[in-house]
């Protein structure tokens, strides 16, 4: 074997070996995947933390009004890893789209805080208000079940 294709070897399995050593330090905690901050400061994130089971992710919708509470709304308890997402802002609807791999998957509509979610083969769900309010002091990088 080359030298070349040796140091190319051990790279490749380094590499590897630092991707799946990092990979749990990186899923460890809760993580923002998503977020927007409407008009009117209505921030909106899509948080992800892992179950460390065989539904290895929660993802939840959380939103809150400036200087307010967070509020929480339920997306998945058995969904896979997000890298990232991304979201978009329309001022005229008053809405903030939620975007997976760039297919909608959820909206918020900041005026009547109401969360969309949308289903390749199901109807939308729609959902006023939060399903839950976080306790004071609770930030993003706490777990949603748990208090701070």
């Amino acid at each position: 074997m080359s030298t070349t294709l040796k140091i190319i070897s051990i790279s490749v399995v380094a590499g590897l070996g630092a991707c799946l050593l990092l990979f749990p330090w990186h899923i460890s905690s809760p993580r923002v995947i998503a977020r927007a901050v409407a008009p009117n400061g209505i921030e909106l994130c899509v948080v992800q933390e892992c179950n460390w089971s065989t539904e290895p992710f929660t993802t939840s919708v959380l939103y809150r009004k400036p200087g307010g509470a967070w509020g929480w709304f339920y997306y998945d308890h058995e969904d896979l890893y997000w890298r990232k997402g991304h979201t978009e802002i329309d001022p005229q609807q008053k809405r903030i789209t939620v975007f997976r791999g760039g297919k909608a998957t959820a909206s918020f509509e900041w005026e009547t805080e109401t969360l969309v979610r949308y289903w390749p083969d199901v109807p939308p769900r729609k959902i006023r208000g939060a399903q839950k309010w976080m306790p004071p002091g609770w930030r993003l990088t706490h777990s949603v079940y748990t208090n701070p």
